[in-house]
Formats: structure tokens, C-alpha cells, sequence
């Protein structure tokens, strides 16, 4: 069983040409709605691999809210999610024609979830507790504390960057982080951003994932590497996450590292083949079909 504390937001999202400039305006050639949120689309992407996934959060008493849990409700356990005063998180998200995107998140609700809803017993029938950065600091740095005291994987996702402690980002089992949050981190560390490096400045496993040119990890002594698959990308919005969820569901499961890195990346190729938040993240059959 999969423990996901996390965000849950709407995003909002844009097709554009190009991504606009400060001070510009542009024309956009399309919209729609979406649920999403970091948390949300890594619970969701390893429930859709086949984990039994526990979702941890707050959502705003608010129209929003349905829409934020509209994916999750039937797939994923949200009998931890809480309703807060405070208004459901939101993304605006602006895509242009060749995928790229560019993000801004309100956190709202988010940040109003107590990590401590999420009782020991749960945290000791886990295999795997996943966590990221779009909740409050304080109440994933309780969480780290308390994973480290269970037989629980901690998996921390490093995005958006935020420096924590390397004393603390030691108890986790695997930081993953992409290539500007590997930056991010050897900056603070003062290392180099290859996972090797950030993995010995930390004593703890470090996985990297680099795009186009794949994903590397550094764990327990050993250096794992796995290409990117080749495709055309319409979208990457939501891939990263899709990329963690899976990892964290192949893991579950009782796959090596490789193994996990393998499928993870497979299923956040197809994310990027086609358009969409939690929409584009793929169910097992179809990354079966991929593999």
C-alpha cells in the first residue's frame, strides 16, 4: 500500500502558440479544466499502475473541489482528504505547440493539510509513503521524521525546489528531483547535480530523471541508467508525476530499482504522447502494452 501526502488542485490550462513574455498578451488557441496537483496526479498514476493507494490532503469547501477530486474518487482512498476554509489550489498552466509548459500554482488548501491525519497505523501497514513539495513545510518535515521511524520507503519528490535540511533529507529513501531541482540541490550541497554526487552528499538514494535523455539513480552503491523513450511530445504536463506515481507502484509491487525506472518511464512517455493533467497518465494495461 501506497500513503500519498500531497496537493490537490485544478489546473487551469492554457494552448498557446508560444509562451508569453513578461508584459505580453497572447491569444490562446484553446482551454479546459482539469483536476491536478502534484500529490493528486502521483496517487492517481500509481493507483492506475495497480497500487492500493491512500491519498492525504485538504481540498477548499468550494466548486473546485469536486473537480479536484473528480479522478481520484473510486481509484484512489480520500478518506483523508479534508475540507478546509481556504480555497482548493489551483495551476494555471500555458502549453505551447511543442509541449513545453510554463506553471504557476496557488497552493490554498494545500497548504492547510496536517500530515498528522495520517495515523502510525497507517504509516505501518505502508510499503511506500510519497511526498512532494506543494504542502506546508513544516507538516512534510514532521513526515519525513515519522516515516523514518516505520519499515515504510519514504519517497520524497523535490519539486518545486525548496531547500530542506541535508539532515533531514537523509532520512528519506529516495530524493527525486529533475534536472533545474538537481541544479537546485548541488547548489545548497555545494556537489554536482549528477545523481552520484548528490546521492554520497547525502547519504541516501538520489534519482534524477534528465527528459529526453532518460533517468539515472544513485542507490545503495549503485549506479542505474535507463534512456528515455522516443516519441512525439504533445504534452509533459503531469509526465514527472507520472513518473514518481508509477515508480513508487512498480516498487510497491516489489520491483528493483531498474526495473521500477524502466516501467516509470515508459508510462510517462505515454503521458507525454497525448495531451492532459490526470488525463494523460496511463492505466497498467496500457504501459503493459508499451513494455
Amino acid at each position: 500500500m501506497i500513503v500519498t501526502f500531497g496537493s490537490i488542485n485544478v489546473d487551469l490550462i492554457y494552448l498557446v502558440d508560444e509562451i508569453p513574455q513578461a508584459g505580453q498578451t497572447v491569444l490562446a488557441r484553446g482551454s479546459r479544466t482539469e483536476a491536478g496537483g502534484k500529490g493528486a496526479n502521483q496517487a492517481l498514476a500509481a493507483a492506475r499502475d495497480g497500487a492500493e493507494v491512500v491519498m492525504a490532503g485538504a481540498v477548499g469547501d468550494d466548486a473546485m473541489a469536486p473537480i479536484a477530486l473528480q479522478n481520484l474518487r473510486g481509484e484512489v482512498d480520500i478518506g483523508r482528504v479534508n475540507l478546509s476554509s481556504e480555497p482548493t489550489g489551483s495551476a494555471a498552466i500555458m502549453i505551447d505547440t511543442d509541449g513545453r509548459n510554463m506553471i504557476a500554482v496557488a497552493a490554498g488548501a494545500n497548504l492547510t493539510a496536517q500530515s498528522d491525519g495520517i495515523e502510525d497505523e497507517l504509516l505501518r501497514n505502508a510499503t511506500c509513503v510519497l511526498m512532494q513539495m506543494e504542502n506546508d513545510i513544516v507538516q512534510i518535515e514532521n513526515l519525513i521524521r515519522r516515516v523514518s521511524e516505520h519499515t515504510a520507503k519514504s519517497i520524497l519528490n523535490l519539486a518545486p525546489a525548496y531547500r530542506l535540511e541535508s539532515e533531514l533529507l537523509t532520512l528519506v529513501d529516495i530524493v527525486i528531483v529533475n534536472e533545474d531541482e538537481a541544479e537546485a540541490l548541488a547548489g545548497w550541497l555545494g556537489c554536482q547535480p549528477a545523481a552520484k554526487s548528490l546521492s554520497e552528499a547525502l547519504s541516501t538514494g538520489v534519482l534524477r530523471t534528465m527528459g529526453g535523455k532518460g533517468a539515472e539513480a544513485y542507490i545503495g552503491g549503485e549506479h542505474v541508467t535507463v534512456p528515455a523513450l522516443q516519441i512525439d511530445v504533445v504534452d509533459t504536463t503531469a509526465a514527472g508525476d507520472c513518473f514518481v506515481g508509477v515508480l513508487a507502484a512498480a516498487l510497491d509491487r516489489g520491483a528493483g530499482i531498474q526495473e521500477a525506472m524502466r516501467r516509470a518511464t515508459t508510462a510517462a512517455a505515454i503521458a507525454c504522447s497525448r495531451s492532459g493533467s490526470q488525463s494523460s497518465i496511463p492505466s497498467a494495461k496500457e504501459t503493459d502494452s508499451w513494455t
